[in-house]
């Protein structure tokens, strides 16, 4: 079985907008979270660049923006998190 990288709950609210339609910028990322966190813009990026590291997504430059999208899918995520909580 595929290593499922733990992701906290503030990740999980960057990975929402990427499960639901992907491949998206960073900013359309902080976009789209701008009505649901009042986060800084660069705690987006930062948080992004987490889930980069964890390989929970992944990107593709092109041009100067980087187009971000999930490496693993929300039920994936979702049953390794319950487990671990059990």
């Amino acid at each position: 079985m595929r290593h499922v990288p733990r992701i906290s709950e503030a990740e999980w609210q960057v990975m929402k907008p990427l499960w639901a339609k992907s491949p998206q910028t960073g900013n359309q990322i902080v976009e789209a979270l701008s009505g649901v966190t009042h986060w800084n813009p660069k705690t987006v990026k930062t948080l992004l660049n987490r889930l980069v590291q964890k390989k929970a997504i992944g990107f593709e430059r092109q041009g100067r923006e980087y187009l971000y999208y999930p490496l693993v899918d929300r039920q994936t995520c979702a049953r390794a998190e319950s487990r671990g909580f059990l």
